[in-house]
């Protein structure tokens, strides 16, 4: 039996790509299935990877066309036949013997979804940062409507669910951004779930690398807050919906997406747009102000590394 399937997307990433295999299948006691989708690379990935890891469990699948890494990783869940699923991005790497762990977690809890700790490497020119992030550095929130305060939950290859519990889930190829956080608030929705301490996985950072543009992220917000509208005015009141979506309304604006103001309109009992709007144009200049202050934190931590 295959106790963990882990998803890997890749597109030409043949130089980086063995480190995260190496560090799948150099895992102890604990039996894994490799699933990697490739995008239609042009480096030589897939028979590289194919004559390299002949003895493994490795399954390669080709896409006749670039989708995304979401389309992607839909592909792998779909393919899996592990009793879990996990994943991992084709730059980042396992932390030895942590998936044998994690699985120990699940099961000894009767767990359908676990999220666990990571670590972060930024990669300088003349040296590295090496950050943890562990529970006590992170939100853990206990149940749904916590997870709804803020959807910054839990990065992808940090999460781990049951394959039994979730049959037929796929990540909504639709939203911008934001679809680690949109797979972590249907989990803890619908599972039994926990949060650890084991430093899962590292993700490998170069300074100054962006995993996704401003624009993407502030629209990939504004689509979850309108996934979610209805839980959140359940939850937590019409008068908090407005206040979210005046931000993420700030947050459009301020990468110049203008244009998608309407599609934040709220339904009936959702708030009120005016409001919302009123308020965006308040929250604007905290916006401009932040973007600002994290642009300067990366010239200098670029500087220093």
């Amino acid at each position: 039996m295959i106790d963990v399937s882990i998803i890997i997307p890749t597109f030409n990433r043949r130089d980086c790509l063995p480190d995260a295999l190496d560090s799948v299948f150099g895992q102890a006691n604990v039996k894994v299935e490799c699933i990697v989708v490739d995008d239609g690379s042009s480096d030589g990935t897939v028979p590289y990877i194919r004559e390299r890891y002949e003895a493994c469990e490795l399954v390669v699948i080709e896409k006749p066309s670039r989708s995304g890494p979401q389309a992607s990783r839909n592909l792998g869940m779909a393919a899996a036949r592990g009793e879990f699923i996990t994943f991992l991005d084709s730059d980042d790497y396992f932390e030895p013997g942590t998936l044998a762990e994690r699985v120990r977690l699940c099961r000894e809890g009767g767990l359908d979804a676990l999220f666990s700790g990571f670590r972060v490497k930024f990669v300088g020119r003349r040296w590295d940062l090496v950050k943890n992030v562990g529970t006590s550095a992170r939100r853990c929130p206990a149940n749904f409507a916590a997870a709804l305060r803020d959807f910054k939950i839990a990065p992808m290859i940090t999460i781990m669910y049951r394959r039994s519990a979730h049959a037929g889930l796929k990540l909504d190829e639709t939203l911008a951004s934001g679809h680690d956080d949109d797979l972590a608030l249907h989990l803890i929705r619908t599972s039994r779930f926990a949060f650890d301490d084991v430093l899962a996985a590292t993700i490998v950072q170069h300074v100054g690398e962006r995993v996704a543009t401003p624009r993407n992220l502030m629209i990939g917000d504004a689509q979850l807050l309108q996934k979610y509208a209805g839980d959140l005015a359940r939850l937590h009141g019409p008068g908090y919906l407005t206040r979210r979506r005046a931000q993420a309304l700030a947050g459009l604006w301020s990468v110049g997406q203008f244009k998608r103001t309407a599609q934040l309109s709220p339904a009936a009992g959702h708030g009120s747009m005016a409001m919302a709007v009123a308020l965006g144009v308040l929250y604007l200049p905290r916006r401009w102000w932040g973007s600002l202050r994290k642009r300067a934190m990366m010239r200098v931590v670029r500087a220093m590394l």
